[in-house]
């Protein structure tokens, strides 16, 4: 935590803390739009700019790659892990 003097006060600043993978998990269902419980590249797209990525398109195809585990093109209940695992790493933070 940083400290820094404002005049006569003192602020703290606090450092802003990475997404967890339970919330990036919670925010990625979010984006399943059709409700079908399958992210496709398209969804996740969405989802990566939502978060605030500067390249949606690239982050929604490598996470389809790191996850889909059964090749589909979607990311399902069972691969919903490995993709917030993916993200986690890409340290996305709440604005």
């Amino acid at each position: 935590m940083g400290r820094g003097a404002v005049g006569n006060q003192i602020t703290y600043k606090h450092p802003k803390q990475p997404l967890t993978e339970d919330q990036l998990r919670k925010i990625f269902k979010q984006y399943d739009v059709n409700n079908d419980g399958l992210l496709s590249k398209e969804e996740l797209k969405k989802a990566f700019k939502g978060l605030g990525s500067c390249i949606p398109g690239i982050r929604a195809n490598r996470g389809v790659h790191h996850a889909d585990a059964n090749g589909d093109g979607y990311i399902n209940e069972d691969e919903l892990n490995d993709l917030t695992k993916y993200a986690g790493r890409l340290g996305f933070i709440l604005k």
